[in-house]
């Protein structure tokens, strides 16, 4: 009896009433988004409200699409890019999928800023572009390519079965049908030096399943830079190890760069450093050269 008496107090502490109520609003509202979801299952694509102002057409037999919709998807990251981005900002997406990060971005830099999207299969490509017209972003310019640490065509593993989110270079980490489909690479230091942006972006998220060491060091003449952009990257061994690279190794990649590694704390609105750790396992840190320039950012305190 005590033991719970004191759990309870302890979690009345740490929690306030508002947030145990917001909590309890959340679980119900997944609950009935997910028995809408299943009704839609016959379905090729559906047409909902992500967020205010934001609409997408999701594939009710995707996966992606499912935790989009119906479990808040990545919403600490959403958040970050919500409260960092600003009116005129440049946003780069590398690995932008049907576009959840990519019409999020549009909105905020508004028609004064730029959002570059990266997209390399053909099927997901087109989901892209629906979803930047659906939300009548003229900001957003949209590429089939994929970015890489040197120029060429090599085959991408692409699934058949409603993990298109996990399509890779290397072995996917779910789903069991599979094709392997040519798509062309690219790198970031040649893009930026063609489209002059070096130096002009604020932001560039990196999630591609495994390949994003690949992606860093074909970007490290620009990312060495002091006006580097700030990155969102994605850590997971899971889909790293059958690429032939490895959490740590893009940890040291990116601090041999210059970068710091932090977790966005998203209740403080802050950045909390991130030591390196042996292995890493479906983790997106913020990778900052100037991360109190970021927090003041974060808080509305610079632009």
């Amino acid at each position: 009896m005590l033991n719970s008496l004191r759990h309870l107090f302890l979690h009345l502490r740490r929690y306030t009433l508002r947030e145990r109520l917001h909590w309890r609003r959340q679980k119900l509202v997944r609950r009935l988004r997910l028995a809408w979801w299943r009704s839609q299952a016959d379905k090729q694509q559906v047409e909902v409200n992500i967020q205010a102002g934001v609409r997408m057409q999701l594939n009710p037999n995707g996966y992606l699409s499912q935790l989009i919709y119906c479990d808040g998807y990545e919403l600490s990251e959403r958040e970050f890019l919500k409260y960092f981005l600003k009116p005129g900002d440049v946003f780069v997406d590398v690995g932008a999928n049907i576009g959840l990060f990519t019409v999020l971005a549009g909105r905020y830099v508004g028609d004064k800023g730029a959002v570059y999207a990266f997209e390399p299969c053909a099927k997901t490509y087109e989901s892209l572009l629906a979803n930047v017209k659906l939300n009548g972003l003229t900001n957003v310019s949209c590429h089939r390519a994929a970015l890489s640490d040197h120029p060429g065509r090599r085959d991408m593993t692409v699934s058949l079965d409603g993990f298109d989110a996990c399509n890779s270079f290397s072995q996917p980490v779910f789903g069991e049908l599979f094709v392997s489909e040519p798509v062309d690479s690219i790198t970031w230091d040649e893009f930026a030096e063609e489209h002059a942006l070096a130096g002009r972006v604020a932001m560039m998220k990196i999630d591609v399943e495994g390949w994003e060491t690949y992606v860093v060091e074909g970007a490290a003449r620009t990312l060495g830079r002091d006006d580097a952009p700030i990155l969102q990257i994605e850590f997971n061994d899971q889909s790293a190890l059958p690429a032939g690279v490895s959490g740590r190794k893009l940890y040291d990649a990116l601090e041999a760069l210059g970068y710091k590694m932090f977790i966005y704390d998203a209740r403080e609105r802050t950045l909390v450093p991130e030591p390196p750790r042996d292995s890493y396992s479906w983790m997106n840190l913020i990778a900052a050269k100037r991360p109190m320039f970021a927090v003041s950012r974060l808080r509305g305190d610079a632009r």
